[in-house]
């Protein structure tokens, strides 16, 4: 982990560009990827799947006031992209903002770690998902109440996500989420809760994670999960939102629900890590 600090940082902007292709033998490469500072990619390989991996990584302690970070992935017939982060994303006080564009022939699947906004951080995010052909996606997106250990639970300015899934021109899931300070603070109406999550699938070849993001609902103290099936005539897709009062406890969740991910021929990539 790199350790520098909010003092330190300047405004940047960090844009990237990833292209996966299957070959012939059904392995799937990543034939292009480029990205400026302070975004940068690595390409590591997971024994055993034959998907092409990508992670996500930006210098410095997180996102400073000002950090626009902006990537476009094509994933090509055929083939099958996963798409993660190093670690937490940190948002620090000010207007951040990260967006991910992504056309996709084969199948991708998005699984950053959770973001974690400070107090005093406005950040928004877009994840932006087009489908052609079979193409099919399976998308985490989570955020964390910040760094109560220091006292800032809760405290961010605002959170602004959006995540949007097309067949071509229509849509087929739309998420959005928008949390404000103002003359409602947010953490008292976050209650116990310290992290938030969802996940989505959609497309012909991720049915089988579609099942297990259906899983029965959850509902205790210190975890809440609510699956819904949003299949319409010609498109199947699911969605899961988690409500924990843990990190820990609301990623151990969507990787239950993801457990079927190596029916497509993917490595989780929290396992080296969990």
């Amino acid at each position: 982990m790199q350790c520098s600090t909010e003092a330190t940082q300047r405004p940047r902007d960090g844009r990237g560009h990833v292209v996966a292709r299957a070959r012939d033998d059904g392995r799937t490469i990543v034939t292009s990827s480029q990205a400026t500072s302070p975004l940068r990619f690595t390409r590591p390989t997971f024994p055993g799947s034959r998907a092409g991996a990508v992670c996500l990584i930006t210098f410095g302690g997180g996102l400073v006031d000002g950090d626009a970070i902006d990537v476009h992935v094509r994933v090509e017939r055929g083939a099958t992209l996963v798409v993660f982060t190093q670690a937490t994303t940190k948002a620090f006080r000010g207007s951040t903002s990260q967006a991910l564009r992504a056309d996709v022939e084969g199948t991708l699947v998005l699984l950053p770690d959770p973001v974690a906004c400070f107090a005093g951080a406005r950040y928004r995010q877009r994840v932006d998902v087009t489908l052609e052909g079979e193409g099919s996606a399976v998308l985490l997106d989570g955020f964390t109440s910040g760094r109560p250990a220091y006292g800032e639970r809760w405290a961010f300015s605002a959170i602004d996500l959006s995540t949007t899934v097309r067949r071509g021109d229509r849509v087929i899931v739309r998420d959005a989420l928008r949390l404000e300070a103002g003359a409602l603070e947010v953490a008292p109406r976050m209650d116990r809760f310290e992290a938030l999550a969802t996940l989505i699938a959609a497309g012909p070849r991720v049915e089988t994670i579609m099942r297990g993001l259906l899983d029965p609902s959850v509902c205790t103290r210190d975890l809440v999960a609510a699956p819904s099936a949003l299949s319409r005539p010609g498109e199947a897709a699911a969605i899961a939102r988690i409500a924990a009062t843990s990190p820990s406890a609301a990623l151990d969740e969507a990787r239950r629900r993801l457990r079927n991910l190596p029916d497509i021929d993917v490595v989780d990539p929290f396992v080296s890590r969990y």
